[in-house]
C-alpha cells in the first residue's frame, strides 16, 4: 500500500519538572504528568518522549501515511531526522518510534517551530486545558487516554 501525498501534521511538546507533555494531532490530544522515572530526565528527552508516545497511541489511524512532527525543540527535529544520538535515552526512544513506523508503515519528518507558534500543546502540557480550547475550540473536549503501558522510556 502506498503512502497519502501529503504530510499529516502532529505538533507535540513537553514541560520541565512540574509540568507534562502533551500532543495535538487533528482536534485528537492527549497530555500526562511525568511518571517518576522521567521526571528527572534531560529536557530533549522529554520533548521527544511525547512525539514517540503519540505514534504508540495512534498508530493504526496514522498507518500509510507521511507525518510531520511539528516541535519547538531544534535538537529534537534534528534527532529524529537524524534517527540518531549519541545518548542513551533518546536512542531507546528513536528505536521505539523507527519500530512503530515499520509496523504501521509511516514514513516520518521533523520540523522545528518557533515555541511561540506552539501555543497549544504548550498550554495542554502545562494543564491549561480550558485555555486551549477557548484558542482551540477544535479540539476534542477530552483528552485521548493514555495506557500505561506506554509511559516508560
Amino acid at each position: 500500500m502506498g503512502f497519502i501525498r501529503f504530510f499529516l501534521k502532529l505538533f507535540s511538546d513537553a514541560a520541565g519538572t512540574y509540568g507534562g507533555f502533551a500532543a495535538v494531532f487533528g482536534s485528537k490530544w492527549f497530555s500526562g504528568k511525568w511518571p517518576p522515572e522521567l521526571i528527572d530526565l534531560h529536557i530533549t528527552v522529554k520533548e521527544l518522549f511525547p512525539i514517540v508516545l503519540a505514534i504508540d497511541i495512534w498508530g493504526p489511524l496514522l498507518a500509510n501515511h507521511k507525518i510531520l512532527f511539528l516541535t519547538d525543540n531544534s535538537a529534537v527535529a534534528e534527532i529524529i531526522n537524524k534517527t540518531s544520538s549519541r545518548e542513551k535515552n533518546i536512542m531507546r526512544l528513536i528505536r521505539r518510534l523507527v519500530l512503530a513506523a515499520l509496523k504501521y508503515n509511516i514514513y516520518f519528518r521533523a520540523k522545528h517551530i518557533p515555541g511561540k507558534t506552539n501555543v497549544i500543546c504548550d498550554l495542554l502540557s502545562r494543564f491549561s486545558f480550558q485555555e486551549a480550547h477557548q484558542i482551540a475550540p477544535w479540539l476534542s473536549p477530552t483528552p485521548v487516554a493514555i495506557p500505561p503501558q506506554f509511559l516508560h522510556l
